[in-house]
């Protein structure tokens, strides 16, 4: 997603507690990445690593409605 080589374990903790999205498509040559994060992850946060993200406009529309409230 970045555009460059990083680090497994940047992939691994990219600022949030689930691995970035994109580490299957990453990594899957160099290791057996699914039996790796299978060991470390429920079947349920695979799921959500996996998950298609919402559109950036559904995104900015969701942040928005949640900023209006806090208020």
């Amino acid at each position: 997603m970045l555009g460059h080589l990083v680090s497994f374990t940047y992939c691994m903790a990219p600022g949030s507690t689930l691995p970035c999205r994109k580490i299957l498509d990453c990594w899957h040559e160099r290791i057996d990445i699914k039996a790796y994060l299978s060991k470390i992850f429920t079947p349920e946060e695979i799921e959500a690593i996996t998950d298609t993200p919402n559109p950036k406009v559904t995104q900015l529309l969701e942040l928005i409605q949640k900023a209006k409230g806090n208020k």
